[in-house]
């Protein structure tokens, strides 16, 4: 999702797509203050919103506008972000993150979309732990809401050189709403060596997926992530469904601080092909987060 790349990945790199599930495990949240799994982890950044109207300032950094180049983001998204409590704003216990078209015709990046993104950068960081957030995601035809993360060297080394975490992403062109999405994304240095790793040549990603019977938008679901020196693993309601190891060597990246990231693009490379809206989509579509927390142990850094 990172403002830097130019591209994401076509219909055939959903290759880490796991066998449909009967049976849905249930998502209720945990106690904000009890450990994560074992004694040696301890709470060191949360986010309930439970009060005020808009997210914490010492928390979040609303972000706006089309892109640094003006172009989606880098993949030629449609949304302006925007600071508007229309599209940013704390409501009924939750985080608000809504993309917004009030009237048609709903254009490419011509001010008639505007929708909501968040992120910690500056003001919290960290390196290895738990990730635990309570999401109801909007899934209808463009959207593509996440929650991921880039290194803490980004934007001053660029994409993908920062490593990128893709804790959720949800859409439904090359995917389904259905399925959920879990992925990570680096440079190797030796795809280029001696030239220093660059997009697109140096550019590697893990993608794996979990689908459900049902569609995801329909109810609230928990995203986790553990994450130490020697691998990621990726949740979703309890059920692990991707795993990296990291290679010291060549993925680097993962080793370093990261800042969270929230929002909902529309359209664009992933979420519509690079095809323009074409009027049937529906607006608002909408991200619902009751809380986020990032659990930590005891004797690794705080960030």
């Amino acid at each position: 999702m990172s403002d830097s790349k130019k591209s994401k990945y076509p219909s055939s790199r959903y290759m880490g797509l796991l066998p449909l599930l009967v049976l849905l495990v249930g998502c209720a949240g945990s106690n904000p203050g009890a450990v994560a799994g074992e004694d040696t982890y301890k709470l060191i950044f949360a986010d309930e919103f439970d009060t005020g109207t808009s997210p914490s300032a010492a928390k979040w950094t609303i972000e706006t506008g089309y892109g640094s180049n003006n172009d989606g983001w880098g993949n030629n998204e449609w949304q302006n972000y925007s600071d508007s409590p229309d599209n940013v704003r704390v409501e009924g216990g939750n985080l608000v993150l809504s993309a917004q078209c009030p009237v048609a015709p709903c254009g490419v990046r011509d001010g008639s979309i505007t929708s909501g993104k968040i992120n910690t950068q500056g003001k919290f960081s960290f390196k290895y732990g738990k990730l635990e957030a309570r999401i109801k995601a909007p899934v209808g035809k463009a959207a593509w809401p996440a929650l991921w993360a880039l290194g803490v060297n980004h934007p001053q080394v660029g994409w993908p050189r920062s490593g990128e975490i893709g804790f959720m992403e949800i859409h439904n062109f090359y995917s389904d709403e259905k399925t959920v999405q879990f992925m990570m994304h680096w440079c190797d240095e030796a795809r280029q060596a001696p030239e220093p790793c660059s997009y697109p040549d140096g550019w590697v990603h893990e993608v794996q997926s979990q689908s459900f019977p049902m569609s995801l938008g329909d109810d609230f679901h928990v995203m986790e992530a553990e994450w130490d020196e020697n691998r990621i693993v990726g949740k979703i309601d309890g059920i692990s469904y991707f795993t990296l190891a990291i290679e010291p060597d060549s993925m680097e990246e993962f080793l370093q601080e990261f800042f969270l990231i929230m929002n909902v693009a529309v359209g664009g490379k992933v979420a519509s092909g690079d095809q323009p809206p074409d009027g049937t989509e529906t607006f608002p579509q909408t991200m619902l987060v009751d809380y986020i927390r990032v659990y930590q142990r005891v004797d690794d850094d705080a960030g």
